[in-house]
């Protein structure tokens, strides 16, 4: 697989540089919006995978605690 490179000019002026964080802030909140449960479930999906082939022992405390 052969590696890209993209190439970003960052000399810009603050006023061009303020528009571009708030355009990504504005991209985020809105894929957010459409997708953050689907993100949240992947992310969660991804954990239990994790968890799941870490081949750790899985114990079933059922001790109560006092609190």
């Amino acid at each position: 697989m052969a590696m890209n490179t993209t190439r970003l000019t960052t000399y810009w002026t603050v006023g061009e540089a303020a528009t571009v964080i708030e355009f990504l802030d504005m991209l985020q909140d809105a894929l957010w919006e459409t997708y953050g449960e689907q993100i949240t479930r992947m992310h969660c999906e991804d954990l239990d995978d994790r968890i799941r082939d870490s081949n750790q022992c899985e114990f079933e405390f059922s001790d109560e605690i006092p609190f």
